[in-house]
This record gives C-alpha cells, structure tokens and sequence, in this order.
C-alpha cells in the first residue's frame, strides 16, 4: 500500500513485533549469520568493501563505528580492517559481535552505548525492516557525536526498476520490508531529529545488476525469485519451516536464462544509473 500524497509503501497489514521475528529465524539468517552459498558470500565479502568507499571519502577520520544490522558482518569486517573500531550488532543474526548491546523494548531499539559515543552509524538495506523507524532514527542520533555521520541505504520506490517491474521486483521483498521509501520520505524522517544531507549515491554493484536480472527473471518464469532462492544457504528453510522445492524446468530455466540475461541486466544497470535511477539508494547524512 503506498500513500497518494507523498508516495511512501507500507506493508498492509502492518506485522506486530512478534511477526517481524519470525520473518528471519531460520528463514533470513543461519545460525552463523549467513544467507547464501559459500562462494557468494565470499563474493559479498568482497563486494563490501565498495560500501565504504562513500563513508571514508564521507568521514574526515576513522574513529568508532556501529554497524546496524551488520548480518553476515562482511561490512564490519572489512571497515575494521581499514582501521575503524567497529561494533557489529543484528538482533536476528548470530554473527553479530556486539548482540548484546541491542534491547527491544516494543517497537523502540535500546542500544547500551553512552550519547555521542559513535562517529558514524550505518544500516545497510535494514531501515526498510523496522517497525518504527523514527524511533531508530531518535536512538542513532543519540549515540552519535555532534557532526557524526549516519549512513541509511535501502530500496529506491521511486526508482524506474520499482514502477516497471511492479510485484515482481525482486527488492520489494514482503513481508521483511515493511517500509517502502523514496528520498524525500527519508529526508522529511530524519529531518526531525536535525540529520543534514551530505550526499546521496544510486550505485550499487552489489545489488543493482542482479536485482535487474532476477526480476526479468521473474516476468518471463515466474514470480519466485527461483535464481535468488537457489544462492540461498542450503540451511535456511522458508517461513513454514519446509524448504521450498523450486520446480525443475524452472530452475533450469532460471540458470540459463541468468546466464544469457546478466550482460544485459549490467548494460540496463549502468543505463539507467547514468539517467539517475538505481533499485538502491544511500544517503549519506551529518548530525547537527
């Protein structure tokens, strides 16, 4: 559901707090906080550290960073290693490093950091999962120090993927993504809380060429998301707790036509990139 006025999607109807639980136990994360096969996420693992290529031209020093809903923790990992203090934490993800910081206390997030501790938070593609989101937003701008930087990437509802592949872009993804945003939805948000706009990027190598891909996909054999489903970890199950059997033909279909199609989905990728258009965006913000 999306309103008339300003655009922004919502899940209808709206999950309780118990549900959004159950939209990632055994379904979204393993026990060790992967997702997919071993050899993409090794390919994630690289594809992170494009990420921080924004946030360190961003960031005039490296200092202390929290990465929320860090998952498989690739982010994280490769930010430490260029010299950031990085604290990991994911409610639903067991590769989380500093899960115990993390409280739920109905739709509010209590993070057990002092204020203004943090020089930067990120949430890559995690905003969009939230109950309350404004009440996250209040929570980072808390523990941020004044003229810290808060990272926000999420799907682009306003993007020309989202309005042509409708139901069957594979990034709408219900009934984890609650919230549907377009750039002015999440400017007027952190607006609120006194957050300044420094940039904003619509790249995404990471996502972009394959979320084309996956929803031609998904037009011409279905809307299953069957490629996706078949890099997923083998020890996921779906939300009825029985792994979900992808048909055959379908699956065949899947590999080959993804094969032929991915050229083509990088061609569209970077096409509709240079017109200002990306399934993704980030925004990159400062605290007043």
């Amino acid at each position: 559901m999306a309103c008339r006025e300003c655009g922004l999607g919502v899940l209808d109807p709206f999950p309780s707090q118990d549900q959004v639980a159950s939209f990632y136990v055994d379904d979204f994360y393993t026990a060790d906080g992967k997702r997919f096969q071993g050899w993409v996420e090794k390919l994630r693992g690289i594809l992170a550290w494009m990420r921080g290529i924004g946030l360190n031209r961003a960031a005039s020093a490296k200092g202390r960073l929290l990465d929320f809903g860090a998952g498989a923790g690739h982010f994280a990992r490769v930010q430490e290693e260029r010299g950031w203090e990085v604290y990991a934490v994911d409610p639903y993800s067991g590769k989380a490093t500093s899960g115990d910081v993390c409280e739920q206390d109905g739709d509010r997030i209590k993070l057990k950091f002092p204020n203004h501790y943090f020089d930067v938070v990120t949430l890559w593609y995690v905003i969009e999962h939230l109950r309350d989101p404004a009440l996250a937003i209040a929570e980072f701008y808390r523990i941020l120090k004044p003229g810290g930087i808060l990272v926000l990437a999420q799907q682009d509802f306003a993007s020309v993927q989202a309005r042509l592949f409708g139901t069957r872009w594979l990034i709408l993804d219900p009934p984890r993504h609650i919230w549907q945003f377009k750039e002015h939805n999440l400017l007027k948000l952190v607006a609120r809380y006194n957050f300044k706009k420094i940039s904003i990027s619509h790249s995404s190598i990471e996502l972009g060429p394959f979320t084309i891909l996956q929803s031609i996909l998904n037009c011409l054999v279905g809307n299953e998301n069957y490629l996706f489903c078949l890099l997923k970890n083998g020890g996921l199950q779906s939300k009825n707790k029985v792994k979900k059997d992808i048909p055959l033909g379908r699956a065949i279909a899947s590999i080959v036509l993804g094969v032929c199609l991915f050229p083509v989905s990088i061609v569209i990728y970077f096409l509709l990139l240079s017109l200002g258009s990306g399934d993704v965006f980030t925004l990159y913000l400062r605290r007043e």
